[in-house]
């Protein structure tokens, strides 16, 4: 404490010194310098709080943003009504923005292409007349972030991309504007990416039966590169449709109308990542009541190939340890997405745009982060998960995303129009 006290005097003195110390300490627009003081930025009045510190500035003029992606090439990439915006982790270069309809999840693979969840207008020849239909379509994006021109490399538009649905006549059968199953009600909520740079999405939508060849809409959709002559192309094509997860009745292996869906593996970018196809999903259904709302579905491989289980190791719930849990029954009323930290301390972040919350689980499902050195032996996780209804430094209005690199974390605070950005108090001691 006494050195977070140091710390926060340091950055008052620099302020008040103003630029006549930039032959001493560096210039602020120095990029070398420009991180450390802009994560340094914490809001005074809450820098001796246990938990989470607000970074400031928050960025703004968004329009409503709905997710923030950290990619493996450290740019911050965010969706909101206008599309799909690229940043540095400063906010110190100029914005790019590529315009996409209806635009809500971003994320990115190891070779650098973003993918993009948004709407496309697609005009289908029904019985000789041309009829649009505003359908759900997966961008795959490349160079976005400065290496060459920008290029869309592969565009997959729902139901055509979807295995299950492969004929016309399945196809058809979801375009009917006069049906409540037509397609133009089933939205794409998530990505993310794995190992080998496949990709899982999460979808929900109003089809759901389980005794149709079709996979139901509330489900999760792989897809993988095409090979061609045993060479991985840009093209992707869906290889696997998780239909062991229960569309319609919760449980410990449901995906009632799934919001967001995270793997284990994020940035930073390393030579080897986890091969682990496991992840995490949230459910948002408000029609019903679900006791366990985010979900580690685990993957396994056996004799008979891959199989997704339930997580039931996470129903132990050891009270001496920690006061909150990940499967703590009615513990999130809407959670909009998810994010895993990747480093060596694993966190699981979770945002809930009914109870207007961040909230920090460590990989054993205990909520908080661990007592420091020398506390009591019989002390408890200490609760770092924070929020409330409001536009102050730690409060939200509907946040929707949520994104974690190198102790920040940046929340889509979509009521409020910014990225909030947070670190731990515990970081700067």
């Amino acid at each position: 404490m006494i050195a977070m006290k140091r710390l926060g005097f340091l950055v008052i003195l620099l302020a008040v010194i103003g630029t006549g110390c930039d032959s001493i300490f560096g210039s602020k627009n120095d990029s070398t310098n420009q991180e450390i003081f802009d994560e340094g930025k914490i809001d005074p009045r809450l820098e001796n709080v246990d938990g989470y510190a607000p970074v400031l500035p928050f960025w703004g003029d968004f329009d409503a943003p709905n997710d923030v992606h950290i990619g493996f090439d450290t740019f911050v990439y965010v969706t909101d009504n206008e599309g799909v915006h690229l940043l540095d982790r400063a906010d110190l270069s100029p914005r790019r923005t590529i315009q996409l309809q209806g635009a809500n999840a971003v994320t990115q693979d190891r070779l650098l292409n973003i993918y993009v969840s948004a709407r496309i207008d697609t005009t289908i020849d029904k019985n000789g007349t041309p009829t649009t239909f505003n359908l759900p379509a997966v961008f795959k994006i490349k160079n976005m972030n400065g290496a060459g021109d920008i290029q869309f490399v592969d565009t997959l538009i729902f139901p055509f991309d979807d295995a299950s649905l492969s004929t016309s006549a399945a196809q058809n059968a979801r375009l009917n504007k006069s049906s409540s199953n037509n397609y133009e009600n089933v939205e794409i909520t998530g990505l993310t990416i794995l190992a080998d740079n496949s990709v899982y999405v999460s979808r929900r939508g109003p089809q759901n039966s389980t005794n149709q060849i079709a996979a139901p809409d509330n489900t999760v959709l792989e897809f993988a590169r095409i090979e061609e002559n045993g060479i991985p192309t840009n093209k992707m094509t869906n290889v696997r449709q998780i239909t062991t997860l229960n569309p319609t009745n919760p449980s410990l292996r449901s995906a009632v109308r799934l919001s967001s869906i995270a793997s284990f593996v994020t940035p930073p970018q390393r030579d080897r990542l986890t091969d682990d196809r496991s992840f995490l999903i949230a459910q948002a259904s408000q029609s019903q009541n679900i006791d366990f709302r985010v979900l580690w579905i685990n993957a396994v491989e056996t004799t008979d190939g891959l199989i997704f289980e339930q997580n039931s190791s996470l129903l132990a719930q050891d009270t001496s340890q920690a006061n909150g849990f990940l499967y703590e029954p009615g513990k999130f009323q809407m959670p909009t997405d998810i994010a895993f930290s990747g480093d060596d301390d694993a966190f699981i972040f979770v945002v809930d745009s009914e109870t207007d919350s961040l909230y920090q689980f460590q990989s054993n499902g205990q909520e908080g982060v661990n007592p420091p050195v020398g506390a009591d032996a019989d002390s408890k996780k200490i609760v770092v998960s924070f929020g409330g209804e409001g536009a102050g430094p730690k409060q939200f209005m509907n946040p929707s995303g949520v994104a974690y690199y190198r102790t920040i974390v940046y929340v889509a605070d979509t009521g409020n129009n910014r990225i909030a950005r947070f670190k731990l108090t515990t970081d700067f001691e």
